[in-house]
């Protein structure tokens, strides 16, 4: 059932009919056994009222006609020896009981009788009143349809008046569901609809709410496609003023340094545009391969061989503390490659000449993942502007494209991991991931593997 409406009703409705049933299934219990009360006091009446008549008990059966109050019942008056003084019309000539007092049915020429006896030791005589059950239980019934049929009808009026009423209060529904397709698929406003009822205010709130939320994503795609867009500007600028400086310059040396400045800027546009499609990759899950439990072995020697070329060429080297080798962590592989491989990228692209790029583990509430330079550091109030795109330091070696660190704090925040600069002791960098607490430590990995 696909119908709001309709499921409201059909649940009022199963509602209203069990309690309906349930009362005139009570009303007819009582009104019954009430009708009973009542038509048996009748017969306790008429036949004292009868035994009170001067009938004498000898001589012909006589003829007794109950008063208005007791026509419809029947009547026969014996001697206590036995033989019929009277009776009433209609009423049969077997007697209507055996004779002892009080109430008792009896099937009497094929119908049942429902008879009170009244014994009057005094005179002698024993009066019989009874009701033909049939003609009670025909009685009976058409009272109970007398209260039954009009709480029928108004089971249906009220019926009806559900259906509307439920319409009605589905109406703010039906406006919110007009707001909704009148507007353009552009607008991304609040929406406002006057005296919102209570129930429907959560929906309406959680809507507005997704909205904000859309209207930011849209916001952000909007200024990383322009950030995006200025950032490849400059290196493609550099390229062409390069490339005319190399096409008309006579001095070989200069052709050579245009020459130069050519591929350092086709680097910094290639990592450029690398780094974007990794940060594209990691907001779309694309490549991010669930994995329960990932170990750091295969992740940080991949990482070490494939960056080995742009250690050397920058005169460094990249160092693997041993029990990181050990460790495991709850993370995706390609997640933490890619966290990684912009950390180490960043610490030997802004480190010293010369000097060793180290990678540490630590159990610190959880495992830690550090990457540490010696270089220059960053100031202490730079470090949490630094974690959003395409934000650069203000140091003067500080030519990256702005979006290393951000696209390693994402990547890592899909397995509930933080990035953490800190400023190391040699008066470098630390750049620590820091992995809340899972069932592999460094410890329990290093057990396991031996």
């Amino acid at each position: 059932m696909r119908s709001l409406r309709a499921r409201l009703f059909a649940l009022v409705a199963a509602v209203t009919l069990l309690v309906w049933a349930g009362a005139a299934a009570w009303t007819s219990l009582s009104t019954r056994a009430e009708v009973e009360r009542v038509l048996d006091r009748r017969l306790v009446e008429a036949a004292r009222m009868v035994a009170a008549l001067d009938i004498p008990v000898g001589g012909a059966p006589r003829q007794v006609e109950p008063s208005s109050y007791e026509r419809q019942l029947s009547c026969q008056i014996w001697s206590l020896t036995g033989r019929l003084v009277g009776q009433s019309a209609g009423a049969p000539q077997a007697p209507l009981a055996q004779g002892a007092p009080g109430f008792s049915e009896r099937l009497v020429d094929g119908e049942e009788w429902r008879v009170y006896t009244h014994v009057d030791e005094t005179r002698g005589v024993r009066v019989m009143v009874g009701d033909n059950l049939q003609v009670r239980q025909h009685l009976v019934s058409d009272m109970m349809l007398g209260l039954l049929l009009p709480a029928l009808v108004g089971l249906i009026a009220l019926g009806a008046l559900l259906w509307v009423g439920i319409a009605s209060g589905l109406e703010p529904l039906a406006r919110l569901a007009h707001d909704l397709k009148r507007r353009s698929s552009d607008s991304l406003a609040s929406l406002e609809i006057e005296r919102t009822p209570t129930e429907l205010s959560p929906v309406v709130a959680a809507m507005n709410g997704l909205l904000a939320q859309l209207e930011s994503a849209r916001r952000a795609e909007r200024d990383f496609v322009a950030n995006a867009a200025h950032e490849l500007q400059t290196p493609l600028a550099g390229l062409k003023t390069q490339a005319d400086v190399a096409r008309r310059a006579e001095d070989p040396q200069m052709r050579d340094r245009a020459l130069m400045q050519i591929s350092r800027s086709v680097d910094r546009t290639s990592r450029l545009v690398r780094q974007l499609l990794d940060l594209a990759r990691q907001q779309a899950g694309i490549g991010m391969t669930p994995h329960r439990s990932t170990p750091l072995r295969a992740v940080l020697q991949d990482l070490k061989r494939d960056y080995a070329s742009m250690a050397q060429s920058q005169g460094m080297e990249i160092e693997i503390a041993p029990e990181c080798l050990e460790g495991q962590l709850a993370i995706a592989p390609d997640a933490l490659r890619l966290a990684l491989g912009n950390l180490v990228e960043n610490a030997l692209y802004h480190g010293n000449k010369g000097r060793l790029v180290r990678i540490e583990c630590a159990e610190r509430d959880g495992l830690e993942l550090r990457v540490i330079d010696d270089g220059i550091g960053i100031p202490e109030g730079e470090k949490a502007r630094l974690l959003r795109r395409f934000e650069r330091g203000t140091a003067a070696q500080s030519q990256g494209s702005g979006l290393g660190l951000s696209i390693a704090a994402a990547a890592i925040a899909t397995a509930g991991g933080q990035l953490e600069l800190r400023s190391a002791d040699s008066g470098g960098l630390v750049a620590a991931m820091h992995f809340p607490k899972h069932p592999v430590s460094l410890q329990q990995a290093a057990i396991e593997m031996t």
